[in-house]
């Protein structure tokens, strides 16, 4: 019950963020261009610190192995996600461009933006080390399944496609996000322990990222017309399916299932870590590579904008079950 407190909480104060942001733009305190910059410092300097500085202040070698066993609980969340939003996308006969970008949005959480301050949040000493690790997979399949989601059906079969160098297609899979989980990883594996004096201006760098991202959500709710992806009935049933019901399925079935086979009760931190990212709303950077690919980008901006909203109710519910 202590749990759930801190991520109610933690909902409040991300709700007074997003109306703050909302707020600003309304009042014309900035406007689009310094909302890009503001995405820009976040994805490029604030996640990027907040991740370094948080995993590294105090994880050892042990914890990082002890805690390991996270990822295979995070390819049993990317499972039942992939194939439960296939799924809904044939039953609901969704045509091929617009099933994809539904499914990219009900597979990839916003787990930088929302997630990361909620994981710190409720575990202080290894959240950040829990993400590391998570990032790892989220970032791959992101950067490889989410791109090949959201890239227009036409495009995808063009003849000149295939014709890309596979350095290039690589260079694709890095981000700062991606490069500061593999520094962290590797200064917690050498033993590396940065002197306080450096860690803590990180650390205040880092954490701005939080208050800045959701006034960056919010300001996008006064920026975009993204009233039109209220009337998609598969907006709903995904946050339904994605949002309450599969989060929830993970943690029974990792609570249970371990036990019953003979392997033993798993750490809660982890399986709790786990089920509150299987509840994250739309990742924000499915906004960008719409966008990139002009592929029905409001379409994107408003299942972000939705599920950001709705996340507010289900992760509140989700989180008075589990914890």
């Amino acid at each position: 019950m202590e749990q759930f407190q801190v991520v109610l909480d933690q909902l409040i104060g991300f709700a007074i963020m997003l109306v703050v942001g909302y707020i600003c733009v309304k009042c014309r305190v900035y406007g689009e261009r310094t909302l890009d910059g503001i995405c820009q410092l976040i994805l490029k300097v604030g996640i990027p610190l907040m991740v370094f500085s948080n995993a590294t202040a105090g994880a050892t070698r042990d914890d990082l192995f002890d805690s390991g066993i996270i990822l295979v609980f995070q390819l049993v969340m990317y499972v039942l996600l992939i194939g439960s939003t296939w799924l809904i996308a044939r039953v609901m006969r969704l045509p091929a461009d617009r099933g994809h970008v539904f499914q990219a949005a009900f597979v990839f959480g916003n787990v930088g933006f929302v997630g990361l301050p909620l994981l710190i949040a409720l575990f202080p000493e290894r959240g950040a080390l829990y993400y590391s690790l998570m990032a790892l997979l989220d970032q791959f399949l992101m950067w490889t399944y989410g791109v090949w989601l959201t890239t227009p059906e036409a495009k995808r079969h063009a003849p000149d496609r295939a014709a890309v160098p596979l350095a290039q297609r690589l260079r694709g899979l890095l981000s700062p996000g991606l490069v500061a989980v593999v520094v962290s990883l590797l200064a917690i594996l050498a033993g590396v322990r940065l002197p306080d004096d450096i860690l803590t201006p990180l650390h205040t760098v880092g954490s701005s990222s939080t208050p800045l991202s959701l006034m960056y959500i919010g300001g996008l709710f006064a920026l975009r017309d993204w009233a039109g992806t209220l009337k998609r009935p598969e907006v709903y049933v995904g946050i339904v399916a994605k949002m309450l019901v599969i989060p929830i399925a993970l943690f029974f079935l990792l609570t249970c299932v371990p036990p019953m086979i003979g392997l033993g009760a798993p750490d809660p931190d982890m399986v709790h870590a786990v089920t509150v990212v299987c509840a994250m709303p739309t990742m924000t950077a499915l906004v960008m590579f719409a966008e990139r690919e002009r592929n029905m980008p409001e379409y994107a901006v408003g299942l972000v904008l939705v599920t950001t909203a709705a996340s507010l109710l289900t992760l509140t519910g989700v989180s008075y079950v589990v914890f």
